[in-house]
């Protein structure tokens, strides 16, 4: 028999029946994608879907393809973008989960999910875990396997092995060889057959592409200079000072806002927009200094590399 609870006596806790947090809505896990790679859209996912696209409509200057199809290739875009689109996710993941890579966000990009608290390090490297076998069927299916490969090799070497923090040469290598990756396997996914391979010219213009970026890509670390300090980056502003900095930005772009178009022997004409583009981008990273300005003559940079990418469909239309 119970015994009656005498009076006074506090009362039994309430019991509490654990619950698990709701799963968050697919639209919140696709913003998360959305924002790891947010930054990286202007700079190498368009470009360089861009540049699949260009190459491939340029048939035999940069393909064995005589005879491009336009609305085939065009047609192979969004696979073109989706194979990028991949391929720097798994970068990104590989790089924005590092202990240093939150620190260095949380000045210059506050809004990538792991400063902001969307993810964690450890929900970061189980998404990298998925991400990673899916970027092989990606490539075993639409090709650029070699590349596929390749750039996880680049990524390991820049994130893992600290080949990003060893030195602002190194760190520019690096990057230089993965943007000819992405150049590459880009136009092989646009050609969309495996008996289309690239031609001897195709490589030696994926060699002038990789000088181009391992000589101005440090237009990229002007604005970021206050995350990069912290972080202990040695770029090339915090190593050789701004001043300096921005006079191996200018010298490169110029050079190469020439010697592109030259390589492709082009009409006068075809000089026009590379050259316009690159003098802007001189004369703003020389008189134009602040974090604003610089983070808009980094877009500028963009587009001029991109009229770049486009100088073998020129050279293909004119002859």
């Amino acid at each position: 028999m119970a015994t009656q609870q005498s009076v006074g006596a506090p009362l039994p806790a309430p019991v509490r029946i654990a619950s698990r947090q709701a799963p968050e809505p697919m639209l919140y896990h696709l913003r998360t994608l959305w924002l790891t790679t947010r930054s990286d859209f202007k700079s190498i996912i368009i470009p360089e879907t861009a540049f699949g696209i260009f190459s491939a409509l340029s048939g035999p200057m940069l393909t064995t393809n005589q005879t491009p199809g336009l609305w085939t290739i065009l047609s192979r875009l969004p696979l073109v973008f989706l194979w990028t689109w991949v391929n720097v996710l798994i970068f990104d993941l590989a790089n924005q989960r590092l202990t240093a890579s939150v620190t260095e966000d949380s000045i210059n990009k506050p809004w990538r999910p792991l400063p902001s608290g969307r993810i964690t390090e450890l929900q970061a490297r189980r998404l990298l875990l998925a991400v990673l076998p899916f970027g092989f069927l990606i490539a075993c299916y639409l090709g650029g396997m070699e590349e596929t490969v390749a750039m996880m090799v680049l990524s390991w070497m820049y994130n893992d092995l600290g080949g990003g923090e060893e030195s602002y040469l190194v760190r520019n290598l690096i990057n230089a060889f993965g943007f000819m990756c992405y150049s590459s396997g880009a136009t092989l996914v646009a050609c969309g057959s495996g008996e289309i391979t690239l031609n001897p010219e195709a490589y030696q213009w994926l060699g002038m592409i990789g000088g181009v970026v391992f000589t101005t890509l440090q237009m990229q670390d002007m604005s970021d200079q206050k995350g990069d300090k912290a972080r202990g980056r040695g770029t090339i502003p915090l190593v050789l000072g701004d001043w300096v900095a921005r006079w191996t930005i200018a010298l490169p772009v110029s050079f190469w806002s020439i010697a592109c178009p030259l390589f492709w022997k082009l009409h006068p004409y075809a000089f026009i927009a590379p050259i316009i583009l690159g003098s802007l981008i001189g004369l703003r990273i020389l008189l134009l200094r602040s974090v604003d300005a610089d983070k808009l003559t980094w877009k500028f940079w963009n587009v001029w590399i991109s009229s770049l990418y486009l100088l073998p469909l020129i050279k293909y239309h004119t002859g």
